[in-house]
């Protein structure tokens, strides 16, 4: 279902924007290829239930009042006040549905890994986003990560095993090999480990060789 999203033209400009967070309003611009920068505002709630959707990988149709037709955007930048939490501003970039684009995808693990379930180890996700090129109606809301396959420590998922869906490359990988999801040691598997060789010790197990002092 496309993402839907009513903005209104805003004549409030410099200090006088803080009015409009006072009564619940973002301001915001929009901008893009061949399209002249505007100045825009929208509800505060209305927005934050559409970021918790859409986030920055999935187009939004948005309707500047005024205007018939609706503009594929994508959300580009949020400001957000480091204190409330509150945001402060939205940067929207109006893309053309005809050109690639390069954008940020989360990645999603799906799956249990066997080897969690056993408390062999612990998952660790290395890579929690990617940089795809797409055309924009393609673009994936996130990728999946299956560990479902993932049985024993030190297995993992690399960049070049993720399922991309068609039309959508990996851009800006720096190596396919690097990985995306492993199982790592877990710190009780580790904490058992030094109690057996404390134990082993203890029933009369020699100590680990040492190496002879040298003459001076």
């Amino acid at each position: 279902m496309d993402l839907a999203l009513d903005v209104e033209p805003r004549t409030v400009t410099g200090r006088h924007v803080a009015d409009l967070r006072r009564v619940g309003t973002i301001p915001a611009v929009l901008y893009g290829h061949r399209v002249d920068p505007s100045a825009l505002q929208l509800s505060r709630r209305t927005f934050e239930r559409l970021y918790h959707r859409a986030g920055r990988a999935r187009l939004v149709q948005m309707r500047v009042a005024g205007e018939r037709r609706r503009r594929p955007v994508l959300i580009r930048e949020v400001q957000v006040d480091p204190r409330s939490a509150r945001i402060l501003h939205v940067d929207f970039f109006q893309v053309d549905l005809e050109e690639l684009l390069t954008v940020e995808v989360p990645v999603v693990i799906v799956g249990e890994s066997p080897a969690v379930k056993l408390s062999l180890g612990e998952l660790l996700q290395v890579v929690h986003s990617v940089h795809v090129s797409c055309l924009p109606g393609a673009i994936p809301g996130r990728l999946e990560v299956d560990v479902s396959h993932l049985e024993a420590v030190d297995d993992g998922v690399r960049l070049q095993e993720l399922r991309l869906p068609e039309g959508v490359e990996l851009v800006g990988a720096a190596d396919a090999d690097e990985l995306v999801v492993k199982v790592s040691a877990s710190r009780l598997a580790a904490e058992a480990e030094a109690e057996d060789a404390a134990a082993a010790l203890a029933a009369g197990a020699p100590p680990p060789a040492e190496a002879a002092p040298t003459p001076d």
